[in-house]
C-alpha cells in the first residue's frame, strides 16, 4: 500500500434531482473542509481565502436538462400552469450547458439571476427569494460594484420583511429574531436608518432574547452604529 496520501479537491460531484423535470444530475460543491471563511460582515456575509473554492458560486443548482435554477431550499411542488411558464420562459430558452461544472464569479452571478427568475415563475416563498437575493448582493460586495450590491440588499430586505410579516418562513432553519437582525442591518447598509432602529429594537426586546445572546450583542452594536451614522450623515438633531 502506498504511503502517498491522494490529494483531497476542493469540489466534488453531488447527485441532484431537478425539482421541476425530474431529471438526476451532477453538479459540483464545495467540500466543507475548504469552506472555512476567515472573516464573516455584520450581515453574515462570509469572505474566503480562494475565490475558486468560494461556496456562494456553487449554492444554486441549474439542471442540464431544463435549465430550471434551484437552491435546497425552493419547493418541490410546482402546479401544471407554472409549469407551462417555465417551460415557455426558460427551458425553451436559457444556456444551462457549463453550469454543472466548476464556476467563477461570473457564472456564479447567472446562477442566483436564473434562481431568482426561476422562484418569480414558480412562486416560491418570500424567504427563498430573500436569501437568493441576499447572497447575490455578497458577490458584488466581493466584486466591488456598490450599485449591484445595494439593488439586491434593497430587494432581500423587502423580501424578509414580507417573509417575517407573512411567517412563510416556518419550518427553515431562519428563526424570527435573525430575521429581525437581517432586516434591520441591511435597512442600516442602505441608509435606512429609522427602520433599521425600530428591527434592531425589536431583536433587543425579542422573547427570545435570552437564547440568541451573540445576535443580541450584534444587534445592540449595529443600533449604535446606525445612531452615528445617522447623525454623521444628516447632520441634523439626534434621534
Amino acid at each position: 500500500m502506498s504511503n502517498e496520501k491522494r490529494q483531497v479537491e476542493p469540489l466534488y460531484d453531488k447527485n441532484v434531482k431537478c425539482i421541476f423535470c425530474g431529471k438526476h444530475f451532477k453538479t459540483k460543491k464545495v467540500r466543507s473542509t475548504f469552506a472555512k471563511s476567515f472573516k464573516t460582515d455584520s450581515d453574515f456575509c462570509p469572505h474566503y481565502q480562494e475565490e475558486s473554492e468560494n461556496p456562494l458560486y456553487y449554492y444554486v443548482n441549474v439542471c442540464p436538462a431544463c435549465g430550471f435554477a434551484f437552491s435546497d431550499e425552493f419547493s418541490d411542488y410546482i402546479g401544471a400552469l407554472t409549469k407551462k411558464k417555465i417551460e415557455s420562459q426558460i427551458a425553451d430558452k436559457w444556456d444551462r450547458s457549463f453550469y454543472c461544472s466548476d464556476r467563477d464569479r461570473e457564472k456564479g452571478i447567472r446562477t442566483y439571476k436564473l434562481a431568482i427568475y426561476s422562484a418569480e415563475l414558480a412562486e416560491q416563498r418570500h424567504i427563498v427569494f430573500a436569501n437568493l437575493c441576499m447572497r447575490l448582493a455578497w458577490i458584488y460586495r466581493k466584486q466591488g460594484d456598490l450599485d449591484s450590491e445595494k439593488r439586491f440588499l434593497a430587494l432581500a430586505a423587502k423580501e424578509y420583511e414580507t417573509s417575517f410579516i407573512n411567517t412563510d418562513f416556518a419550518g427553515t432553519a431562519m428563526t424570527e429574531i435573525q430575521i429581525l437582525y437581517l432586516i434591520g442591518e441591511l435597512n442600516r447598509r442602505l441608509g435606512n436608518y429609522q427602520e433599521s432602529l425600530q428591527y434592531f429594537q425589536s431583536v433587543v426586546e425579542h422573547e427570545d432574547r435570552s437564547r440568541y445572546i451573540k445576535l443580541v450583542n450584534l444587534a445592540r452594536d449595529q443600533w449604535k452604529m446606525a445612531i452615528e451614522e445617522y447623525r454623521g450623515n444628516q447632520q441634523s438633531e439626534p434621534i
